[in-house]
C-alpha cells in the first residue's frame, strides 16, 4: 500500500477521481437550481389592460377609416416576470394593418399586436373588426366664432365684431362626413372679460346640421381670434360757449364747431341720464379776425371715453360796424379851483364844447349828454393865462372826440 501512495500515477489518478466528482456535484446544485425557477416562473398572473390605444396603418392620404375604436383591452396571462414589464410600461403596441388595401369597400380585419413577450397568453378585445375603407376628400370652409358663456360677460359690456385668422380652414375625410358638415365654429370664452380680445389662439371644432361634432380632419385645428369687448356708447350734442370779451372794434360772428355731436361710452346707466355735453368753452379775448381753434371734449363723470376727443371751432370775428354821432353844449368843469382864485374861459368862450361819438350804433343810442363829463385840472395853477388839456369820461365801448382840445382859461 505505501508502495501504491507513493507511486506518481496512482496519485493522479486518485486526484483524477476527486476533480469528477467535485464537477458532478456542481453541475447537480445548478441543475436543482434550475428546476427550482422554472417551478417558480411556472406561477401564472393574469392582468386585464384597459383603453389600450389603437393604432391604424394604412395609406392615410388616400383613404379615411371608419368603424374603429379608439382603444381596445388587451388581457394577459403567463408568468408574473414577464407580465410586470408591459403591465407597468405598457411598451406594446395594438393595431389593425390596412396597408395592402387599395380600394374603398368594407373589411374584415383581425386586431394584431407587437412588443409582447411570447411567454404571455394574449387577448385583444375586440380580436377582429368591421372597418370602412373610403377615399378621402378635402373641402375649404369658412370659420365663424361661438362664443362660450357670453352670458357671464360682465354687466353693461357688449361682444364687437370678432376677426378670425385664417378666416377659412381645410377639412378632410370621408366624402359622407364632408358633405355633412354645416358649422365650423372657433369656440372663445368670454368669462369676465373687460377688455378687447386680441388674437387669442381658439379650437376649431366641426358641426353637422343637428348639432352634432363631426370626427373630421381640420387644418389648421387652431385659429387666432381678436374680439372687441365694449362698453355700450351713445350719440349726443355738444354745445360750445365763449369766455371773454372781443376787443375793441370787433363784433362776433359765429361760433361752429366742425361737427355737431360725440359718441361716448360708458354704463348704460350714465348713458341714460346725459343728453348733451355744453360745458366747451373757447376763449375770444384776445380775438382780431375769424380763427380755428382746437377744443378738447370734455368727459362727463361715469363716461369713460369722448369719440372724438377733440373738435375745431371755427369763431369768425368781424370788424363791428361803426356809426357817429355828435352832441352838442358839453360844458367843461374845473377841478383843484384854489380857494380864492378865479376863472375866466378865453377858448371856448362860453365853456361849452362839442364832442363827437364812435362805435357800435346800438351802444349810441344809449348815450346821452349826461354821461359825458368834460372838465380841465387846474391844480397848482397860479394867477394868469394858461392852456389846460380837456379830459372826456365817456361810456365802455365808445370812442369820442372833442371839438376843442385844449381850454385857454385866466386864473385871478
Amino acid at each position: 500500500m505505501d508502495k501504491w501512495l507513493r507511486s506518481p500515477w496512482f496519485v493522479r489518478v486518485i486526484s483524477l477521481m476527486i476533480a469528477v466528482l467535485l464537477w458532478m456535484s456542481a453541475n447537480l446544485d445548478s441543475d436543482t437550481t434550475s428546476d427550482a425557477l422554472l417551478l417558480n416562473d411556472g406561477n401564472n398572473d393574469l392582468e386585464v389592460l384597459s383603453n389600450i390605444p389603437l393604432d391604424l396603418r394604412y395609406d392615410d392620404e388616400q383613404f379615411t377609416i371608419t368603424g374603429v375604436p379608439q382603444y381596445v383591452n388587451v388581457t394577459l396571462e403567463g408568468p408574473t416576470s414577464a407580465m410586470t414589464p408591459h403591465v407597468r410600461q405598457k411598451n406594446f403596441e395594438v393595431f389593425i394593418d390596412l396597408e395592402d388595401i387599395d380600394e374603398p369597400g368594407t373589411y374584415q380585419v383581425n386586431v394584431q399586436h407587437s412588443g409582447i413577450s411570447n411567454r404571455l397568453n394574449v387577448t385583444l378585445d375586440p380580436a377582429t373588426l368591421e372597418v370602412t375603407v373610403t377615399e378621402r376628400t378635402s373641402a375649404d370652409f369658412d370659420v365663424s366664432v361661438d362664443f362660450i358663456n357670453d352670458q357671464n360677460l360682465i354687466e353693461n359690456y357688449t361682444v364687437g365684431e370678432p376677426t378670425v385668422e385664417p378666416g377659412q380652414v381645410t377639412i378632410t375625410g370621408s366624402q359622407d362626413l364632408v358633405n355633412r358638415v354645416a358649422l365650423v365654429k372657433a369656440m372663445v370664452d368670454v368669462t369676465n372679460v373687460t377688455e378687447s380680445i386680441d388674437q387669442i389662439e381658439a379650437p376649431v371644432k366641426v358641426y353637422d346640421s343637428q348639432g352634432n361634432e363631426l370626427n373630421v380632419l381640420v387644418d389648421p385645428n387652431r385659429v387666432d381670434v381678436s374680439v372687441p369687448i365694449d362698453l355700450p356708447t351713445a350719440t349726443v350734442p355738444i354745445e360750445v360757449q365763449t369766455t371773454g370779451e372781443l376787443p375793441d372794434g370787433y363784433a362776433l360772428g359765429s361760433v361752429t364747431p366742425n361737427t355737431q355731436e360725440v359718441t361716448i361710452t360708458g354704463p348704460q346707466t350714465v348713458l341714460d341720464e346725459i343728453e348733451s355735453i355744453s360745458d366747451l368753452e373757447v376763449d375770444i379775448s384776445e380775438l382780431t379776425e375769424t380763427t380755428t381753434v382746437d377744443v378738447d371734449i370734455p368727459l362727463p363723470d361715469g363716461v369713460q371715453s369722448v369719440e372724438p376727443e377733440t373738435v375745431q371751432v371755427e369763431v369768425v370775428v368781424t370788424e363791428a360796424e361803426q356809426a357817429e354821432e355828435t352832441i352838442d353844449n358839453i360844458e367843461v368843469g374845473v377841478d383843484n379851483l384854489q380857494d380864492g382864485q378865479t376863472i375866466d374861459f378865453l377858448n371856448p368862450e362860453d365853456q361849452l364844447i362839442e364832442v363827437v361819438l364812435k362805435g357800435d350804433p346800438e351802444a349810441l343810442e344809449q348815450v346821452t349828454a349826461e354821461d359825458l363829463q368834460a372838465f380841465i385840472d387846474v391844480d397848482g395853477l397860479e394867477s394868469g393865462e394858461h392852456e389846460v388839456p380837456i379830459q372826456l369820461e365817456t361810456p365802455e365801448n365808445v370812442e369820442a372826440q372833442v371839438s376843442t382840445e385844449n381850454a385857454t382859461v385866466r386864473i385871478g
